[in-house]
């Protein structure tokens, strides 16, 4: 299977956090191939250059365009309507982007790499919370 980075992860790398670096380490050792992120962390990331407007831009910019990103497609859009249907009903509320990017683990059989907890709720993801 292949590791998706989600935004925080990203973010981690960027700002050179020992704690989530080594981890990744030990992650890419087990999952050969390289890692993915999706068009939402894609977003974001691209977004936070644009606010935030760094010294080194174009460094980040050549960081984020490295990874390849998860298509998404007619299925994603199948998937994200029967995940948004079936948590409405149980009363769990997720965020539209945090439903498409698990839709597009899913779709995709692939495993979502993030620091952020409430992505425990989505039960048909393939999951790996850091801390």
């Amino acid at each position: 299977m292949t590791l998706v980075f989600d935004t925080s992860i990203l973010i981690d790398i960027e700002k050179d956090i020992e704690k989530t670096l080594v981890k990744i380490e030990g992650l890419s050792k087990i999952y050969k191939a390289p890692a993915q992120i999706t068009f939402i962390s894609y977003y974001e990331f691209l977004r936070g250059l644009k606010i935030g407007k760094p010294k080194k831009y174009s460094n980040l910019l050549g960081f984020i365009n490295n990874f390849n990103m998860v298509k998404i497609t007619k299925k994603t859009a199948d998937i994200l309507s029967d995940l948004k249907v079936k948590y409405d009903a149980l009363g769990i509320t997720l965020s539209l982007t945090d439903l498409l990017i698990a839709s597009q683990i899913i779709e995709n059989r692939l495993i979502l790499v993030t620091k952020d907890n409430h992505f425990l709720q989505i039960e048909e993801l393939n999951k790996i919370i850091l801390d």
